[in-house]
């Protein structure tokens, strides 16, 4: 008959094991949080930006600023997902660059 005898070094080894893949879980976690924050960011610019280069092409072949976002969508082919972005666009004067900001929709 074969006797099987639990050693030390056997526990330990797995213990160290389990606590070793615990950490490297934890750090991919964290990781991919970051990634998913970084992107979201970046997305929020991207708009921005796009938003921006629309204003300023209008204000070059027109000579004003449009009044909203909607004539920058019909005219100059603006494409901005309205039910996970708001835009703030707030135009004071024809001459004057207008205010914008992007922001995400809290769900």
């Amino acid at each position: 008959m074969i006797t099987v005898r639990k050693s030390k070094t056997n526990i330990t080894a797995v213990v160290i094991s389990i606590a070793v893949f615990a950490v490297l879980a934890v750090f991919v976690a964290v990781m991919l949080g970051d990634a998913v924050s970084t992107s979201g960011e970046e997305a929020l610019q991207v708009i921005e930006d796009s938003v921006i280069r629309a204003v300023v092409s209008c204000y070059a072949y027109e000579g004003f600023y449009p009044d909203s976002i909607d004539y920058l969508v019909k005219n100059y082919n603006l494409a901005v997902d309205t039910e996970r972005y708001l835009i703030y666009y707030d135009k004071m004067f024809d001459n004057l660059m207008p205010n914008i900001i992007v922001s995400e929709v809290v769900r």
